[in-house]
């Protein structure tokens, strides 16, 4: 893969990096959202993005395939904020926060109800 091409997937809402998940599980109330832990833990467990040739960052820079749904984006959302709210840190935020984990998280959700929207009108059409 080249870098061009490299950089546009990463900079799409639903890749995110090793890091990035692996900060969010530490964050999120797992007894309260199963279903949530197990999607991110399966993101984790997955193939990550092919890298350039060239890529010499370390394994917390792969980046991975966040396909959660529409109502999991919200329910991860809503525990970063609540993280965020409660000032819960993992060691690797205590010093930068949670506002770009926030922002991701937003911007994910956003993603997925333009996805949403877009499937409810193809599905509309279809069937009119």
């Amino acid at each position: 893969m080249d870098w061009s091409e490299y950089k546009k997937l990463c900079d799409q809402p639903d890749y995110w990096s090793h890091w990035m998940l692996s900060q969010c599980l530490q964050l999120i109330a797992h007894p309260e959202s199963p279903d949530l832990v197990a999607a991110m833990q399966q993101a984790l467990a997955s193939q990550p993005l092919d890298r350039p040739n060239d890529h010499k960052g370390p394994q917390s820079t792969f980046m991975y395939h966040l396909p959660l749904s529409l109502a999991l984006s919200e329910r991860l959302l809503t525990q970063i904020q609540h993280a965020q709210n409660g000032n819960k840190t993992t060691a690797a935020t205590q010093a930068r926060g949670l506002g770009g984990f926030v922002a991701a998280c937003q911007e994910l959700v956003q993603f997925r109800q333009v996805e949403a929207a877009a499937n409810t009108r193809a599905e509309t059409t279809t069937h009119a």
